[in-house]
């Protein structure tokens, strides 16, 4: 007999008598790995006992769905930190969606968030942040709400990014001068030593200064049990750096100026991502700002001129040639004079 290990109460909507709660009971007790449900029509809900820890709650909901009822979700966006790559936003995705009482769940690199659709009463914000930190990365908190704020903000950011990668750089030329000295003129100036131990020193604080970031990234991915774009910069650069101290044992060539060079290239990138973000981020505010904040109506064979905000259903909204229409997220009949 296999073992009940979980159950939850899930909420239905659209049940009016005793017959719908017998159809929402019946399409449940159908779905595999489910093995009881039962559904109260007066609290309206439907108690599941699953012989399978691992049902996905949107199996569940399709199923109710799929009866003719309705699972009421509720969706949030979240400020995702530490992503790097796809890769990164990808694992972030996937811990979303395993989450018991999460539906769907998307995750938007460009703009670090996470969408995620979820029933309220099987999750908590709390529950989605232990699933973001399971995966090696975190919830941050919500964004300001002032649009100074967030301008403030992403300004921030970029100029972050621009000092990491001019420091870096900073290093890294002498770095590329010297080797450039030893590579066209032979000669290791002003001696060996010397020339190893700077390429080693000129290193560290483009790798451990403006590029810990990049380790501390990989670090969380590799203690998650996965790899990502940090990793493999972390790996790359760990390497060569290390073959400076070991010249001065071995007979083995020194590449700690080439782990300067690799972190100098990777913040370049980084800042020019940045950058991106940021304009992005500006154009969109920009456009909004260009929307109507009216909209003409005919009402009672009159027109009229209502704020957005007081559009309603089925309104019959006019649009005049070379004017803007305005944006809603409501429906309408629009007809356009």
């Amino acid at each position: 007999m296999t073992a009940i290990t979980k159950s939850l109460n899930l909420p239905v909507q659209g049940m009016t008598c005793a017959s719908c709660a017998s159809h929402v009971e019946k399409a449940l007790n159908q779905v595999p790995g489910v093995k009881e449900a039962t559904v109260n029509l007066a609290t309206e809900q439907a108690r599941v006992l699953l012989a399978d820890e691992g049902i996905p709650t949107q199996v569940l909901a399709h199923a109710v769905r799929e009866a003719g009822y309705d699972v009421p979700t509720q969706s949030l966006t979240l400020p995702i930190g530490g992503m790097t790559c796809a890769a990164c936003a990808a694992l972030v995705e996937a811990g979303l969606a395993q989450t018991p009482g999460v539906l769907q769940a998307g995750v938007n690199l460009a703009t670090e968030r996470a969408t995620v659709t979820l029933v309220p009463s099987l999750v908590t914000l709390d529950d989605l942040k232990k699933a973001v930190a399971e995966t090696g990365y975190q919830v941050l908190e919500m964004e300001p709400a002032s649009e100074a704020e967030q301008q403030d903000q992403t300004e921030r950011k970029m100029a972050e990014a621009r000092f990491r990668m001019w420091v870096a750089w900073g290093f890294t030329v002498p770095i590329v001068a010297w080797m450039l000295v030893e590579m066209f003129g032979g000669i290791m100036w002003p001696n060996p030593t010397v020339y190893n131990l700077g390429l080693i020193l000129l290193s560290l604080p483009v790798l451990f200064w403006v590029g810990r970031r990049t380790y501390a990234g990989a670090w969380a991915a590799v203690t998650h049990g996965h790899a990502n774009m940090d990793t493999l910069i972390a790996l790359g650069t760990g390497v060569s750096l290390l073959t400076g101290p070991a010249s001065f044992f071995f007979p083995l060539a020194n590449y700690a100026g080439v782990a300067g060079m690799i972190m100098a290239f990777h913040l370049t990138g980084r800042y020019v991502e940045e950058s991106a973000k940021g304009r992005a981020s500006q154009a969109i505010r920009k456009l909004l700002e260009l929307g109507a904040k009216t909209a003409r109506l005919l009402r009672d064979g009159q027109e009229v001129e209502v704020p957005v905000d007081a559009v309603q259903v089925d309104d019959v909204m006019i649009v005049r040639p070379a004017r803007r229409s305005p944006p809603t997220e409501l429906s309408w009949r629009a007809t356009a004079p």
